[in-house]
């Protein structure tokens, strides 16, 4: 060994332990600060049979903390998922390639995902019963947590159709299923590419709330680590941090808000109208009939651009990309240049300025108030 270096070796066989490591080596070192420029005493550190100095070891122990610290929460869940979702992606991507895949292949792989990516495991206080029977119902997998019901997933064969009917993709079946259980709110339907969350209390009917396909554009598996790790982030939503922390209900809002009958409702009120109206006289100086504007944007609304714009094809449809993307910045635009509101101002202010706009009277007025 070096002479420079004092005989301190701390050996790391599972990976570099960054916590336990980094006091190790300041307290054998009685170490302040390696970048203050003092001269400080050097050590050898052994980790994975790989020898380093300790400002090495320290500067990128340091580094990496930072790193972290600077996380948010998503981005944690998704550094802790990446490996166990990777693996799955590759399980599934086998099972794809088998002409004979059953059903109950794809349940046992959504269940282990649900363990070991999402969190739902025995470790966080949760336990999935598959195939587990409820009077006339036998739901493919329910989640526990405490022994209480909390969701229910409802798993097809692998590609299976979710955007049939509510009977033949198993959306009844899952409200059922629900009933059953105590009437809990929550549902999913998975063809194990597809996976879909659904609200069963909503008093419009089971509203659905989160969505989203494990593959890539092409409606290929892409085990590529870039398109894995954006993978993770669609599944942070269906993560066990992301129900304990009533992140759901909010999503039910956001779901309800957004609905087709709740938007055409908003499009269609008053307000939205004038609107529309003022600015159909600005672009085409002309004023617009209310009456007939309700009728024509209605219209368009039941009719969709589809049959409404005999042109719109995949060109048209990019024109209005482009259109709504420049609205946007046009938007934004508008509220960084927004003045804010003036600030109310304190006693102090208001008597001062009371003093220095106190009315000045005129030679009558004086005359007439000494009087």
């Amino acid at each position: 060994m070096n002479q420079e270096y004092e005989k301190i070796i701390i050996d790391s066989k599972n990976g570099l332990v960054f916590k336990s490591c980094y006091y190790l080596v300041t307290e054998a070192l009685s170490f302040k600060s390696f970048d203050s420029g003092l001269k400080m005493k050097k050590v050898q550190v052994k980790l994975n049979n790989s020898i380093i100095n300790s400002e090495q070891f320290l500067k990128s122990t340091f580094m990496r903390s930072i790193s972290m610290a600077k996380e948010s929460k998503q981005d944690r869940l998704v550094r802790q998922m990446m490996d166990h979702m990777s693996e799955h992606m590759h399980e599934l991507k086998a099972l794809e390639a088998n002409p004979n895949c059953k059903e109950l292949e794809i349940e046992r792989w959504v269940q282990t995902l649900l363990k070991s990516c999402l969190g739902y495991s025995a470790t966080n206080g949760y336990a999935i019963r598959a195939q587990e029977q409820k009077g006339k119902h036998r739901p493919d997998l329910v989640v526990y947590k405490n022994d209480q019901p909390i969701f229910v997933m409802e798993v097809k064969k692998l590609g299976f159709d979710l955007n049939k009917s509510d009977f033949r993709n198993g959306k009844i079946q899952l409200g059922e299923y629900l009933y059953s259980l105590g009437k809990i709110p929550y549902g999913f339907l998975c063809n194990g590419y597809e996976w879909k969350l659904f609200d069963f209390n909503n008093p419009n009917g089971a509203i659905e709330i989160l969505s989203f396909d494990v593959r890539n554009d092409d409606d290929r598996i892409d085990t590529n680590k870039k398109f894995v790790e954006d993978l993770c982030y669609d599944f942070v939503n269906f993560h066990e941090s992301s129900y304990s922390g009533k992140e759901w209900p909010e999503f039910v809002k956001e779901a309800t808000a957004f609905s087709p009958e709740s938007l055409t409702r908003a499009i269609l009120s008053a307000n939205v109208i004038k609107l529309v109206s003022k600015e159909i006289r600005g672009e085409h100086d002309y004023r617009a009939s209310t009456e007939l504007l309700f009728q024509k944007v209605y219209d368009l609304l039941a009719n969709g651009l589809d049959d409404s714009l005999k042109d719109f094809n995949e060109v048209k449809q990019a024109e209005f990309q482009k259109y709504i993307k420049s609205q946007m910045k046009v938007s934004r635009k508008a509220k960084r240049v927004a003045k804010p509101s003036a600030p109310i101002p304190s006693q102090d202010q208001t008597a001062s300025l009371n003093e220095q706009t106190e009315p000045v009277l005129s030679e009558g007025n004086k005359n007439d108030e000494a009087a």
